[in-house]
């Protein structure tokens, strides 16, 4: 498949869904691969193009489609080397030890860690700190994550309701641990020798998918008034953060 990321996000996500159809889960996340696919196309445009994706999944195959580029991945499954990219066992929540940090990795044009951070106990300056050991000069991370002032925290605290889920006990699975402002992003990534060069405010989950596991949507009345709500909030309300950070020249 071969999108074409220079109309509206909207007619990509549609793209994506019909590739795969009859899935919720992409349907749901559509709109989230849009934005990271096209920070990718800008952000790759003056490299060679080496990828590495931190926690496998339809993205990474989106990745190598689009691309036509090997894209490695990380995470809890045992090292293998494939044509379309090379998997690292690595559990990043070790990134709070230094002297754990998995060395002998091979450096990167571009790290994604969409969806990531929040499900770490792991602190993001270690985090951070190691993922631009990964990064070649000039190298970028793109970190998605969601947006911990959204409209939808706030009002939920208003109502004195705890906007965020508990913690599971299934520690392949925790939940989000602590997410995340733009302010707290910045701070971090500074920390770490990396400069944030873009953000993006956006509400990149397709709603009418929420909640369904059979793939059918919900009253298309009623989340439309909700996402022309979303749409028209200031920015810093919106659902979702990514940020651009790249490692010094």
């Amino acid at each position: 498949m071969n999108l074409d990321l220079a109309v509206a996000d909207r007619d990509v996500a549609a793209a994506i869904v019909r590739h795969y159809p009859g899935d919720p889960h992409v349907a749901f996340h559509s709109p989230r691969y849009v934005t990271v696919l096209k920070l990718v196309e800008r952000h790759l445009a003056a490299v060679e193009g080496r990828i590495l994706d931190v926690g496998p999944s339809t993205l990474t195959e989106l990745l190598r489609e689009q691309f036509g580029l090997q894209v490695d991945t990380m995470g809890f499954t045992p090292d293998r080397r494939t044509p379309r990219g090379d998997h690292f066992l690595y559990d990043l929540n070790e990134a709070r030890w230094p002297e754990r940090w998995r060395q002998g990795l091979p450096t990167y044009d571009l790290v994604v860690m969409a969806e990531v951070i929040e499900h770490l106990q792991a602190s993001p300056r270690m985090v951070l700190g190691y993922v631009a050991t990964l990064l070649r000069p000039g190298g970028v991370a793109v970190v998605q994550t969601p947006n911990a002032v959204r409209l939808g925290a706030r009002l939920k605290l208003l109502a004195g309701r705890n906007p965020y889920a508990l913690i599971r006990e299934d520690i392949s699975n925790p939940d989000h641990f602590r997410e995340y402002s733009l302010r707290e992003l910045r701070e971090y990534a500074g920390a770490t020798g990396l400069t944030v060069r873009e953000c993006i405010y956006s509400n990149y989950f397709d709603i009418r998918y929420a909640g369904r596991g059979d793939g059918r949507r919900s009253s298309p009345w009623l989340l439309l008034a909700m996402d022309l709500a979303y749409q028209a909030m200031p920015p810093r309300l919106r659902t979702g953060l990514t940020v651009v950070a790249q490692r010094a020249g």
